[in-house]
């Protein structure tokens, strides 16, 4: 649970100031095309922002804290264009709430310094067994095959004889 005095830090990741939350206009767009509502959630971005302003206090358990995924779609549709992903990601740094995917992310940037995607995969492959995505595995290793390190075949440039244009066409 997030208290005022945490509210200060959700403000210092995003660069906002709780005055800059005023100018919400209370439409609700931002929950109209919001994808968390496509999970039938009932979720209200403008009620977080709102409870940021106001200091009252945001459970975890939010389910906009817990399911955004970050799509961006709100903000675009936003007539203040409020970056309220950025704002649910600060709420959840606070909040101590990183998913295992975000952490294997996070390793493989400190590691690599870029995104490895088999990394990531076998790092978050205890969720994805538990959530039933192993179906998608089959998929997902054609693409890491893909991917993977791998020889590429030279292809031999083609030998036109000499003074004549590869295409047959131009001045003679």
């Amino acid at each position: 649970m997030i208290k005022e005095k945490d509210h200060e830090i959700v403000f210092k990741y995003t660069g906002y100031r709780r005055e800059d939350f005023s100018v919400c206009l209370g439409c609700k767009i931002c929950a109209s095309v919001c994808t968390v509502n496509d999970l039938a959630q009932n979720v209200n971005p403008q009620e977080l922002l709102m409870k940021l302003f106001v200091g009252e206090k945001i459970e975890d358990d939010h389910p906009l804290v817990r399911y955004c995924t970050s799509c961006y779609r709100c903000t675009t549709a936003c007539p203040w264009q409020i970056r309220i992903p950025e704002v649910v990601r600060a709420v959840k740094e606070s909040l101590g709430m990183e998913s295992r995917f975000e952490k294997a992310f996070k390793k493989s940037l400190n590691i690599w310094g870029r995104v490895y995607e088999p990394f990531v995969v076998a790092m978050t492959a205890l969720d994805l067994l538990k959530g039933g995505y192993i179906k998608y595995m089959p998929k997902w290793m054609g693409y890491a095959g893909f991917h993977l390190p791998h020889k590429v075949k030279r292809i031999k440039p083609t030998s036109a004889p000499k003074g004549l244009n590869p295409s047959g066409e131009g001045r003679s």
